[in-house]
């Protein structure tokens, strides 16, 4: 019996798990509307609406212009039309026209997924509807739709043939073991253009995997391992058979390899000597020779190597240094040319978010011999940028539209139990450092993701209200080595959270804020780890509020797509050592009865299929049971939103509720 089904797992609020049953609906229901009609009543609400709207910038939603053959496509927000469109124009400083309005389909219709093919002429894109998403290939000259794909469920990512006949995606499945147990797996499938779709016999050793084509289209590969990834399967496409490769170093605990082709070679970023990670050069036809590698770039400490795009006959690559990216140039010998002159200290990708995503995705767009990309910090929101490989300099294609010309930025330290803790402290000049304004403190911490300090609508609105906004680089995430990542981590998560009691006491020696005004806020990861703060150390804080949480992490083997990913950083529940050390921290089992606890926001998305709401609700029903404090404990269950997927006009919505939320508690 493992400790996920133990019945001695005490547990009062199962019953709030169970989205159909009716009673549940009910409780939601009133715990929803009273947070709603309360922070509409707030004299606070009106001044941070004006904040948020000040400076709102979706940066869930903002994206770079990327090239595909002569065709230039955008994600952005067009006057008149209440969703982010997808346009397609003949440069990048272009508006374009739109190809795909999502509004079409319905008021809340969101865009999920668009993969234009390597020529531009083709897109797979799928809109999300009423909760579920239906996919279909346009023809990007007309808009009109080649063929529509309503069963791919449980879709993750995928890749075109460069000869649009077809593309590779994964897909979530279900795999039977060895013992006779179902165990959810994702897939790798060929879809023809024509025909039906194809299973590939790429059997994974992760539950998480996902296809690559390279940038030529002579390769593709398949990633496995959301955190550490590195190709399991490789295959010429002109015919080849699939080929296992680094075998010897598979399963949860191997080296990450992750990297693209650059011709007829892999480059990865590799930690299989140093945490720090190298760059080697593996031959694809003989992946598994290790004498035949090329060491192009070695270890060394301080310098976090995060990803690599091929960009005609340069290859950029993207580092973390002092907690900030950098982007550096090399030639296709893999030779270093040198680094790119940023316009500020802070983060870049794709997407607004999109450095999150370099574990997995690419960090920049390629454009013949430059590339472009999105770029942000603490005091300037998202501008487009055109960085040229060859000469090393960078040209702005569009300015940001919220340059915080008047904020104040100090990068400090703490120390916690495991070593030193780096962390941003945002504030307006005018606004002291005396302990009088309230201050939140935001982190994340986990799945080897980076958190850098980069624009944030909600820090940009806090400090225009004479508020502190405190940016934290916590274990558990990946701006540093992978033993940073491994003191954060599955046993070791708790060291998570030290590091965020850390920052949190470290502001209180300095002077800077005290217990009663002092907030935090996380979002998914970093919605345990609000929670975390809140169960574990209610001492330290007076508001708390968590995005989209996991709140119970006994529990999670009850949704498949969840538990395939927290088995990449917490653990899998149905291992007993696993369970034990993930129910230690686990929230609504944190929770004590007749604790003095800060006030608590918990706002879940109904759409949500990673972090469910029923974590919040059985969160939120412990904390107010256990209260003895008179600090609100509430709930907020949007309707239309998913995992931080949503309308321009819900993020505003939730940015001013939460805000007004902190303002009332804190102030």
């Amino acid at each position: 019996m493992t400790e996920t089904m133990d019945a001695a797992v005490p547990d009062d609020y199962r019953w709030l798990e169970e989205d159909a049953d009716a009673a549940v609906i009910a409780w939601q229901t009133k715990a929803n509307d009273t947070t709603v009609a309360e922070l509409a009543a707030s004299p606070n609400a009106a001044r941070v609406a004006a904040a948020v709207n000040a400076t709102f910038e979706d940066l869930f939603a903002a994206t770079a212009p990327e090239r595909f053959g002569d065709s230039w496509f955008r994600k952005v927000q067009v006057e008149g039309r209440p969703n982010l469109v997808l346009t397609v124009s003949p440069s990048p400083t272009e508006a374009g026209r739109v190809l795909v309005d999502p509004s079409d389909h319905g008021p809340a219709a969101t865009i999920t997924i668009c993969h234009p093919s390597p020529d531009g002429t083709l897109l797979f894109v799928g809109i999300s509807v009423d909760q579920a998403v239906a996919y279909r290939v346009l023809s990007v000259a007309d808009g009109n739709v080649v063929r529509e794909f309503p069963s791919i469920a449980g879709y993750a990512l995928g890749a075109w043939a460069h000869d649009n006949s077809g593309f590779f995606y994964s897909v979530l499945g279900m795999k039977t073991l060895a013992d006779g147990q179902v165990a959810p797996q994702y897939d790798v499938w060929w879809q023809p253009l024509s025909g039906e779709a194809e299973l590939q016999p790429t059997e994974l050793d992760f539950p998480f995997g996902w296809p690559v084509m390279s940038a030529d289209g002579r390769w593709v590969s398949v990633l496995a391992n959301q955190t550490a990834p590195r190709p399991r399967w490789i295959k010429r496409t002109d015919g080849g058979n699939w080929i296992r490769v680094l075998a010897e170093d598979g399963g949860p605990a191997g080296s990450m390899y992750k990297g693209r082709f650059v011709g007829d070679e892999y480059w990865a970023i590799t930690d299989d000597v140093s945490g720090w990670c190298r760059l080697v050069a593996i031959p694809a036809d003989s992946f598994d020779d290790r004498a035949k590698w090329r060491e192009l770039i070695a270890a060394r400490e301080e310098l976090k190597l995060v990803s690599i795009t091929l960009c005609g006959k340069y290859v950029a690559l993207t580092t973390i240094e002092g907690g900030v990216m950098r982007l550096k140039s090399l030639d296709l010998q893999g030779r270093d040319l040198g680094y790119l002159p940023l316009p500020d200290d802070g983060a870049f990708g794709l997407m607004g978010f999109g450095f999150i995503a370099a574990i997995m995705s690419d960090v920049v767009g390629p454009d013949g011999d430059s590339c472009v990309f999105l770029h942000s910090s603490l005091t300037s929101g998202c501008g487009v940028y055109r960085a040229d490989l060859r000469e090393l300099t960078v040209e702005e294609l569009e300015a940001s539209a919220h340059p915080l010309s008047d904020r104040e930025l100090e990068r400090l330290s703490a120390t916690g139990p495991n070593g030193p803790v780096t962390y941003w402290v945002l504030r307006k000049r005018s606004t002291p450092l005396d302990g009088s304004a309230p201050t939140i403190v935001t982190g994340y911490g986990g799945f080897n993701a980076p958190w850098i300090p980069s624009y944030s609508a909600m820090g940009a609105a806090w400090t225009e209200l004479g508020g502190l906004w405190v940016h934290t680089q916590l274990r558990g995430g990946g701006e540093r080595d992978t033993e940073f990542w491994n003191q954060g981590r599955m046993h070791r998560k708790q060291g998570t959270f030290d590091d965020m009691f850390a920052v949190i006491e470290d502001l209180h020696a300095r002077g800077f804020a005290t217990p009663e005004r002092t907030g935090v806020i996380g979002s998914s990861n970093g919605g345990l780890l609000t929670c975390a703060v809140f169960t574990q150390r209610p001492d330290l804080i007076g508001a708390a509020v968590a995005q989209v949480p996991v709140c119970d992490l006994v529990n999670l083997a009850r949704d498949p797509v969840p538990l395939n990913i927290v088995k990449a950083d917490y653990g899998d529940p149905a291992i007993a050592e696993d369970a034990a050390a993930m129910r230690a921290y686990s929230p609504v089992h944190r929770v004590r009865t007749g604790t003095h606890y800060p006030a608590l926001l918990c706002d879940a998305g109904a759409a949500d299929t990673t972090c469910p709401p029923w974590h919040a609700r059985k969160m939120i029903a412990a904390a107010e049971a256990a209260n003895s404090s008179d600090r609100r404990i509430r709930l907020r269950v949007r309707e239309g939103a998913g995992h931080n997927t949503m309308t321009r006009e819900l993020f505003i919505e939730r940015d001013v509720e939460e805000l007004t939320f902190f303002y009332d508690e804190l102030s």
